[in-house]
C-alpha cells in the first residue's frame, strides 16, 4: 500500500518534468522542477490562509470582560454581539445617538454605545467600536426597558466608567477561505513527496524464496533495467531490455549483464556483474499500474535496478550475488 502510494506520488512528479525534456529530467537535477513546482503549490494554498490574518481585527469580548477591564486590544477596539435598545436619552449626559446593548451570552451585563446616526433595535445585533471611558447614569440607561431586554423583569447591570463608540460601519468578520488551500496544498505535499521517493519506487523486501536453485551454468534471464550496465544508462521510467548469463570464469562461474538494443542493432558485448565487489538488494519496484520484482545491483561496472517477469526468476538470480541484510 505504502509503494503503490509512493508511486502515484512519484508519476505525478515524473509528469511534470517530462516537458522540460530528457537533460533536465535525468541525472542530478532531475527532480527540480518537481520541488519547484510543489514549492509554489504550497505557496499558493498558504496565500488563502496567510492573507486573511493581514487584515486587523478588533478584539471579540463580552460586557464582563467591560466591566473587568479586561481588554488587550491597544486601543481598545472591540467586537461585541447582543440585543440593541435605543435610549431617549443619553446616560452620559454627552450629546449623541445612544443605545444600550445587553450582552447575548450574560443577558445581566449590558453596556451603553453611542453612534453618530439613529441606532434601530435588534435582538441580536453584532457592533464594532472603541472602549471610550465616560461616566454612565446606570439606573438612568435600565429605567425604561422594554420586558425582552431584562432577566424576569430584572434590569441587567450596566458598565459605569465607560461605553462604546460604534464605527460608521461594523468591521466584518475574518473570513478563512481554507478549502481553497486544500487542492494546491495536497498537490504540492504529493510533488515533494514524489520528488522525493522518485519513479518508479522500488521498496526493498526480506521475501525470498529460499527453496529456488540458484541460476544455473549457461541459463539465460530475460529482464529489463534502468540505470547503468557497462556504457549503456536507462532510466527506470523507460527501462531498456537485459539479458542474465551466468558463464563459466578462470576463477569460477561468472554471472554477466548484456543490454539489448531497442532498435535491433548489435548489441553491447555482455558486462561482468562481479570482480572486485559486488551487492545486492532485492524488493519491488512499484508503478502506477504495477508491482514487479526487482533487484539492486551494485559493483565496478553495473549500478541498476533489474525488474523480472517472477519473483522466482529475481530469487535464482539474486542467489548468484551477495545480498545486503
Amino acid at each position: 500500500m505504502v509503494g503503490r502510494l509512493l508511486a502515484v506520488c512519484g508519476w505525478l512528479a515524473w509528469q511534470v518534468r517530462r516537458p522540460f525534456g530528457r537533460r533536465l529530467s535525468s541525472g542530478r537535477f532531475a527532480a527540480a522542477p518537481a520541488v519547484v513546482v510543489g514549492v509554489l503549490l504550497l505557496v499558493a494554498a498558504a496565500v488563502p490562509l496567510v492573507v486573511p490574518q493581514l487584515d486587523p481585527q478588533p478584539e471579540d469580548v463580552t460586557v464582563q470582560q467591560l466591566f473587568d477591564h479586561a481588554v488587550s486590544e491597544p486601543a481598545g477596539w472591540v467586537r461585541l454581539r447582543g440585543r440593541l435598545v435605543p435610549l431617549a436619552a443619553s446616560p452620559t449626559g454627552e450629546p449623541g445617538e445612544v443605545a444600550l446593548l445587553v450582552d447575548a451570552s450574560e443577558p445581566l451585563r449590558a453596556v451603553v454605545v453611542r453612534a453618530s446616526t439613529p441606532l434601530e433595535a435588534t435582538d441580536d445585533a453584532t457592533v464594532t467600536g472603541h472602549v471610550v471611558p465616560a461616566t454612565v447614569d446606570a439606573e438612568q440607561a435600565v429605567q425604561d426597558l422594554p420586558i425582552e431586554a431584562t432577566v424576569a423583569g430584572t434590569p441587567p447591570r450596566v458598565v459605569p466608567d465607560a461605553i462604546v463608540a460604534l464605527d460608521a460601519v461594523p468591521k466584518p468578520a475574518r473570513q478563512v477561505w481554507w478549502p481553497l488551500a486544500i487542492v494546491p496544498g495536497v498537490l504540492g505535499i504529493l510533488l515533494l513527496v514524489g520528488a522525493w521517493a522518485g519513479y518508479p519506487v522500488f521498496r526493498r523486501t526480506s521475501e525470498i524464496a529460499v527453496l529456488v536453485a540458484p541460476l544455473a551454468l549457461g541459463e539465460r534471464v530475460p529482464a529489463a533495467f534502468g540505470g547503468r550496465i557497462g556504457p549503456v544508462i536507462r532510466s527506470l521510467a523507460d527501462p531498456g531490455g537485459v539479458l542474465l548469463l551466468l558463464r563459466r570464469g578462470p576463477g569460477g562461474d561468472l554471472l554477466t549483464a548484456q543490454p539489448l538494443p531497442d532498435d535491433g542493432s548489435v548489441a553491447p558485448a555482455p558486462v561482468t556483474i562481479g570482480g572486485g565487489w559486488t551487492t545486492g538488494r532485492i524488493g519491488e519496484v512499484h508503478a502506477l499500474t504495477e508491482t514487479v520484482p526487482a533487484l539492486v545491483l551494485r559493483s565496478e561496472l553495473v549500478d541498476a535496478t533489474l525488474l523480472f517477469a517472477r519473483s522466482s526468476e529475481r530469487d535464482r538470480v539474486a542467489a548468484r550475488v551477495t545480498l545486503e541484510r
